[in-house]
């Protein structure tokens, strides 16, 4: 699976972390961190290698999740 979290926290400085199998993404401007599966849209493979355009999103972002962007 591949995953599009360029809407999280947009134009702050972040970082991945990996607990307990899972990959997590940090803002380190706002102490925040998230699932990179529950934040992310799906893309397919093919998707996911396009350099310009629009993604075909084949997946939801887990509900309730906050994507924040804001301090």
């Amino acid at each position: 699976m591949n995953y599009d979290f360029s809407n999280f926290h947009k134009g702050h400085k972040l970082q991945f972390g990996l607990t307990a199998g899972k990959i997590f993404i940090i803002c380190l401007d706002c102490g925040v961190s998230a699932d990179v599966e529950a934040i992310s849209a799906k893309i397919s493979p093919m998707d996911a290698c396009k350099m310009s355009g629009e993604r075909e999103v084949i997946g939801k972002q887990s509900p309730g999740v906050d994507k924040g962007g804001t301090k």
